[in-house]
């Protein structure tokens, strides 16, 4: 009879280091929930260190600055043509005063996605001046990225349609933030990545170049 209960406490001893060893495949979750405490917790940015924020009207350009434009297109790409730099100029101006934006702003952010390479590519995908992936240029009703009136367009476009899902004196970093984050990621964030912080800063610096 001793035995028999001896041989029953070993074995309920045995199951429980057993059941405390395979215990450990728990540690998967709670790893998981752990980098969801991390990716919380990563810094979001609402505000930049480059003040004043520029204007983003059409009318906030005055007609003087304008024909800048032209010149820092030229000047700022790489290896561009006069004639390339003509048309991208003249597409700037038509599709902004279209899209009521701040055509030196237009300007700024084609200089830091493409330097106004009109075949550029990413690695991402993303094509032409604008740097606008396929999915996006075709939201915006552009068949050939690489044409330069389609390309401007859309870029114009898009980023009008950006400046509208925000509101208050910040609409415009927040617009260039979705540019590159994407707008959903922006408003569910509630603010933007350090990445996109010095992304929108170098936009401002290229746009006071103009």
């Amino acid at each position: 009879m001793e035995s028999t209960i001896a041989t029953i406490v070993i074995l309920v001893f045995t199951m429980s280091i057993f059941s405390t060893v395979t215990g450990t495949k728990s540690e998967p979750v709670l790893k998981n929930d752990n980098t969801a405490i991390i990716e919380q917790n990563t810094p979001i940015c609402t505000t930049i260190d480059s003040t004043p924020v520029p204007k983003k009207e059409f009318a906030d350009c005055e007609e003087g600055e304008l024909y800048r434009i032209r010149n820092f297109v030229l000047n700022y790409g790489n290896n561009i043509s006069e004639l390339d730099a003509d048309e991208i100029y003249n597409n700037i101006i038509k599709h902004s005063r279209y899209y009521n934006l701040n055509p030196k702003i237009v300007a700024a952010l084609i200089a830091r996605e493409s330097k106004f390479n009109k075949f550029a590519v990413s690695s991402s995908g993303a094509q032409g001046l604008g740097q606008l992936l396929p999915s996006t240029a075709h939201g915006m009703g552009i068949d050939d990225p690489f044409n330069i009136d389609q390309n401007v367009m859309g870029t114009t476009r898009y980023l009008r349609s950006l400046i509208d899902r925000f509101q208050g004196e910040n609409s415009l970093t927040y617009a260039l933030a979705s540019y590159l984050e994407g707008p959903n990621a922006v408003k569910r964030n509630g603010g933007f990545k350090f990445p996109s912080k010095y992304y929108i800063e170098d936009i401002y610096r290229l746009y006071d170049k103009i």
